[in-house]
């Protein structure tokens, strides 16, 4: 497979985590990235119950885009009740539009599968459970780099513009100024580990 994103040297004391401040891996990819000096900006479309002191509100201009980049995803996605979240989901286009770098906690289903929740994957192709599908499929809709821990098979995965699917890899360092650090609000045990071994192995850390 050939490799469209270059690896680069990057500072390390730049590193931005672009994320949506919920409950979950977004919570710990910016508590955790705190530690080692990464900043987070956590995206939000009027609402009261965002908390972050990393809150960043977006523009009206961008969360119009958001809505077309969600619409779009939901061709491939297939999904119900797409309106119904749609604050919540245009908001996501903010964390693909300002990152290169794609890394989220979540599960990923093969079409024909259901959820945890009943939910059936309606999509030709591989995706990723809940909201955070949407964000992974926006991004393969712009062609970003994307990398996903199944937090239920315990293992990494690159997503194969050649292939179109989830290629199986070892876990992933931040290889961008900009990156987005996402997933699921149900993160367990697991998901919480690899997110901690991103960082350790972008800083070098033991």
């Amino acid at each position: 497979m050939i490799d469209i994103f270059d690896d680069i040297e990057i500072d390390l004391t730049k590193i931005i985590c672009h994320s949506g401040g919920a409950d979950g891996a977004d919570t710990y990819w910016e508590k955790i990235g705190e530690k080692v000096g990464v900043k987070t900006r956590d995206y939000s479309y009027k609402t009261p119950y965002h908390k972050s002191i990393n809150k960043v509100e977006i523009s009206e201009s961008d969360f119009q885009e958001g809505i077309i980049q969600v619409n779009r995803a939901n061709r491939s996605l297939n999904r119900y009740g797409v309106s119904k979240y749609i604050n919540l989901l245009a908001r996501n286009w903010c964390q693909v539009k300002y990152s290169k770098q794609i890394i989220a906690i979540g599960h990923i289903l093969n079409p024909g599968d259901k959820s945890a929740k009943g939910y059936r994957c309606n999509s030709k192709y591989q995706s990723v459970d809940g909201g955070t599908g949407y964000s992974i499929q926006i991004s393969i809709d712009n062609l970003k780099d994307i990398w996903v821990f199944d937090q239920i098979k315990e293992k990494w995965f690159r997503w194969s513009y050649s292939s179109m699917s989830f290629v199986e890899k070892t876990c992933p360092k931040i290889m961008v100024q900009d990156f987005a650090g996402v997933g699921t609000r149900e993160i367990n045990p697991a998901g919480t580990n690899a997110i901690k071994d991103v960082y350790k192995k972008t800083f070098n850390l033991k």
